[in-house]
């Protein structure tokens, strides 16, 4: 993997192996944060990429969740989908080659910068194809191939807590704690 160094297009196959890499484990479950503007919300994310399923839920009891070949939202099936087709971005962190941000035909976005930080993460700067003025960040967890956090046009995702192998549970009842102050890093 190339640190601090600028890279093109042509080097983003080779950092989404590389990222894919760290995976250890098929089922992943993380509680986090997203902030888009002045709002919030908290939510727990699931995954089990073995069975081609995962679940979202958030503090307001919204639901959405793929199992087989559908898309549900609030428990009622909305359109059919393709693994990993129709997963929300926080989902999308759990399973990094969905976010469509790797360079691959058609992604407006592509890696361009990677950066060690702390002790077990890597911060990758994607740069926009036809502006490159139009940047995001994700933060790369190195044991677990996760990205706990993402910022993309102003809208960012924490994941605050992250479980792997454990068995996705769509019924689950997270309780969410109101949130006091910023969100410290755990890099």
């Amino acid at each position: 993997m190339n640190f601090d160094k600028v890279l093109g297009p042509t080097d983003s196959p080779s950092v989404l192996d590389e990222i894919l890499a760290f995976r250890t484990h098929t089922s992943v479950r993380a509680k986090g944060v997203n902030q888009s503007g002045q709002s919030h919300h908290q939510f727990v994310a699931e995954l089990d990429a073995r069975a081609q399923a995962w679940h979202l839920v958030d503090d307001q009891g919204r639901t959405s969740s793929a199992a087989g070949t559908w898309l549900l939202q609030d428990r009622e099936a909305s359109m059919e989908v393709v693994f990993p087709r129709g997963m929300p971005r926080a989902v999308q962190m759990l399973y990094p080659e969905a976010l469509l941000m790797w360079g691959r035909r058609g992604e407006s976005y592509y890696p361009m910068l990677i950066q060690e930080i702390g002790q077990r993460s890597l911060l990758i700067t994607f740069e926009h194809i036809e502006d490159p003025a139009l940047r995001a960040t994700a933060v790369v967890n190195r044991h677990t191939g996760v990205i706990e956090k993402l910022a993309v046009m102003g809208d960012i995702i924490i994941l605050t807590e992250v479980e792997t192998g454990v068995p996705l549970d769509p019924g689950i009842k997270p309780e969410f704690l109101p949130i006091t102050d910023w969100i410290r890093p755990d890099y």
